[in-house]
């Protein structure tokens, strides 16, 4: 799995200011209530307690999202990061996640599915765990159909992809914007078409 590309960074910036244009209604409500909820110390308080020390704390808020946005952004991340490229390769959410490409099998393009139940970890992260692969007319194990695609793909290096244990870690927490925003997976519920996102933003980035 390649990690050389130098442009990585402000592409990924890219479509992930895609995903705010997509949920900026909901973005924008979160952050006013952040703002305007937040109460200020009376005279009286800062009377008695003397000069307040500001200290900056991230704002963090919920946005709802959906399978069919997810694969907006997604697949307007892939076509960014893969144009220069010679490869197709499509994400879609349905009961599943879905990774469907063309693979270079013993010389031979073949097209590939590969299906993956995700899971929420603890620490925001997100686990696609496989469950199986539909590789044109070859049958591979899923662990070695795995290590062809984690060698084939070059994968930003928040995405690994562990051929052994047969999962795909989307590393949210080793991602940021170049403002300092970070993402968490909160909530996945494909068949209720439920996605929640905690997205993090530093004071600064809204100043």
């Amino acid at each position: 799995m390649s990690e050389t590309r130098g442009n990585r960074t402000k592409k990924s910036s890219g479509w992930m200011w895609a995903f705010f244009i997509i949920l900026a209604l909901n973005v924008a409500v979160a952050v006013w209530l952040v703002i305007n909820l937040q109460g200020t110390p009376s005279d009286t308080d800062e009377a008695r307690i003397g000069e307040p020390v500001h200290v900056e704390t991230p704002i963090t808020f919920e946005v709802l999202t959906n399978r069919s946005q997810m694969n907006q952004v997604v697949n307007l991340y892939l076509e960014e990061e893969m144009e220069e490229e010679d490869t197709d390769f499509r994400f879609e959410l349905t009961d599943q996640a879905e990774l469907h490409g063309v693979l270079q099998v013993l010389g031979f393009d073949v097209d590939f599915t590969l299906l993956t139940d995700p899971y929420v970890m603890e620490d925001g992260n997100l686990q696609l765990r496989a469950q199986s692969i539909q590789l044109g007319a070859f049958e591979l194990p899923i662990s070695m159909a795995m290590n062809v695609i984690s060698q084939q793909i070059d994968l930003p290096e928040w995405v690994r992809v562990d051929s052994e244990q047969q999962f795909i870690l989307v590393a949210l927490n080793e991602f940021q914007l170049d403002n300092g925003t970070t993402f968490e997976m909160q909530h996945i519920d494909l068949e209720e078409d439920d996605i929640r996102i905690g997205i993090i933003l530093p004071e600064e980035a809204i100043k």
